[in-house]
């Protein structure tokens, strides 16, 4: 894990939208897209659509004017039920040369090097947490 890394989210919502260079894709999950369907009362299809074969993902969120269509000035319409990448980031899951998974993060990020320093337990709960959500049901 990322040892002695600050971080905390200040509401910038630039993971939310593309900021030159950078055009971000909001990748989904097959429980990202049920969960979103369930809040929203949306069929998948009207708020994404087929992604690059991107295992574990399926689909992308559509994009307006650059970008997520649920965000609203600075804020998630549907943040509760929001897509894992969107409760990952800054940090990103990759596997390890040892076989296991190792946490990165987007350094460009507006909290880094701001509020708590991350404990083991911060990055242990995401790998839980991605653990859960990617597991089949």
């Amino acid at each position: 894990y990322p040892a002695r890394l600050r971080w905390v989210c200040v509401r910038c919502a630039n993971s939310c939208r593309d900021i030159p260079p950078r055009k971000r894709n909001i990748l989904l999950t097959p429980s990202d897209v049920e969960r979103v369907t369930r809040a929203t009362n949306l069929r998948a299809e009207e708020f994404s659509e087929t992604s690059v074969s991107h295992q574990p993902y399926e689909r992308k969120m559509k994009k307006l004017g650059g970008s997520c269509i649920f965000l609203r000035g600075a804020r998630c319409s549907i943040y509760q039920a929001r897509p894992l990448i969107c409760r990952f980031y800054p940090f990103s899951l990759h596997p390890s040369e040892e076989g296991g998974l190792e946490v990165r993060f987007d350094s460009d990020c507006s909290g880094m090097g701001k509020g708590p320093i991350r404990s083991k337990r911060f990055f242990h709960n995401l790998v839980r947490l991605a653990k859960r959500e990617l597991s089949p049901q």
